[in-house]
């Protein structure tokens, strides 16, 4: 059996134009780029680890609690629940971790939970 193909038209108002131009100018030939843009940032500033993790759920409590700005927005704004839920992360994590950490992850994890705990319940009980 022979491949026969298929023709694709478009039907839509002025495409008919569009495309007889598009026919008649060939198209620019892309030029290669001396200077590539930056990267945002190496790789080895986006290292995994355990320590990253536990200070990204932090970061993502002090966004609930109004403490930092959203990433995104920019904005500062207080959402109480998410803020819980980054801070109750941390305790599990915390609770599944126990006798598995390093001095410093340790460390880091207890003084972190501790201080959202505490920013948490005054926030909460401002509202």
């Amino acid at each position: 059996m022979e491949n026969q193909g298929f023709k694709v038209e478009d039907r839509r108002h002025g495409a008919t134009q569009d495309k007889a131009a598009a026919e008649s100018e060939p198209a620019p030939e892309p030029k290669p780029d001396s200077n590539p843009p930056a990267a945002p940032g190496r790789e080895e500033d986006y290292a995994a680890s355990l320590s990253t993790l536990i200070i990204s759920l932090a970061a993502g409590a002090q966004t609930g609690l109004g403490i930092a700005p959203h990433p995104m927005s920019g904005k500062t704004e207080i959402n109480l629940a998410a803020a819980k839920q980054s801070i109750d992360l941390l305790g599990v994590l915390s609770d599944k971790t126990k006798g598995n950490l390093t001095a410093e992850e340790e460390q880091l994890l207890q003084v972190l939970l501790h201080d959202l705990r505490m920013r948490y319940l005054e926030a909460k009980d401002k509202k």
